[in-house]
């Protein structure tokens, strides 16, 4: 199915998806790209991230997304906002320190003249 021929659902999750792929991939401009910003991440801590603080951290390596593995999402999509809803396995490296875990999350996507970009996140474990 061609870009243009997809959903709006399926777009979302395909971004969500390829937003994986980049961060496993070590492909941080494309993350950088589809982030808002005025991006909010709410870490499983309840710690709040900036874009820019977030992509710092990926950048330089003290966080690192060594496997995603998802576990299947919904998408509500209400004109120009749409809200995935997920799960997935998360392996990560933090400050030198290998861990997995057991996410659900929210990302909430507007679309904007260049196309949709991710404007919150939201992680608690599951």
């Amino acid at each position: 199915m061609n870009h243009a021929a997809r959903s709006a659902e399926e777009e979302i999750i395909a971004l969500s998806l390829d937003k994986f792929r980049w961060k496993t991939s070590g492909r941080i401009d494309l993350v950088e790209a589809l982030f808002d910003d005025d991006l909010h991440f709410v870490h499983i801590t309840g710690h709040v991230s900036s874009k820019r603080e977030w992509i710092e951290e990926l950048r330089s390596g003290r966080f690192v997304y060594n496997r995603i593995e998802p576990r299947g999402a919904s998408v509500a999509v209400e004109g120009d906002r749409a809200t995935l809803r997920g799960k997935a396995v998360f392996t990560v490296t933090m400050g030198g320190h290998r861990g997995q875990y057991r996410l659900a999350f929210t990302e909430v996507y507007v679309r904007k003249p260049a196309g949709w970009r991710l404007v919150e996140l939201l992680t608690s474990t599951y």
